[in-house]
């Protein structure tokens, strides 16, 4: 220990009570919440870009085919869902930015796309967020995670089912916004 402080790796900080112990202390536990997040989401990610070429995303393209057509989506749109239901609405657009620059899915599919995954996206992650943060025990983290994908899935539901009836109703061109 010296004058006023205290010696950690070579340097010398500040005496706990003070301001700028505080703030030291505070951005200690800031770094060492974003090195617990990316001990998360970096594996996840990693995982998914492993799995994205795979034909697994193909086949379940082809086998909710028909529950997306409901939604007017197409299998194409399988990829960027997941990404973006999974991990999250910046990883989902940084999978959607390049399958809508390649025309591999059309405006209306992207706009339905976009709708979606503005009501239900990063299930996973923000559960295991939560946890972090200090959600009690697995039982908490599962339930809130069915509960929170269950409520963000049936709000993204109404909102693509009220699109296309909306878009359906009566041969009128839907409303701004809803093209």
């Amino acid at each position: 220990m010296t004058a006023g402080g205290t010696e950690w790796i070579g340097t010398t900080l500040p005496v706990p009570g003070s301001i700028a112990g505080a703030v030291l202390g505070a951005a200690l536990s800031g770094a060492l919440f974003s090195l617990k997040i990316a001990a998360f989401l970096v594996p996840a990610l990693v995982l998914y870009d492993l799995l994205a070429p795979l034909p697994v995303f193909a086949r379940s393209g082809r086998m909710i085919g028909p529950w997306l057509s409901r939604f007017g989506m197409s299998p194409p749109c399988v990829v960027p869902l997941a990404a973006g239901f999974f991990l999250g609405i910046a990883y989902g657009a940084g999978v959607i930015i390049p399958i809508a620059e390649e025309k591999k899915i059309g405006p209306e599919e992207l706009h339905s796309l976009g709708l979606f995954l503005c009501t239900c996206h990063a299930i996973i992650e923000d559960t295991f967020l939560f946890a972090l943060v200090g959600a009690r025990g697995p039982g908490e983290v599962a339930l809130r995670m069915l509960l929170l994908a269950g409520l963000r899935l049936l709000l993204a539901l109404a909102v693509l089912g009220t699109r296309r009836a909306l878009a359906a109703g009566g041969g009128k061109k839907p409303a701004p916004g809803l093209e």
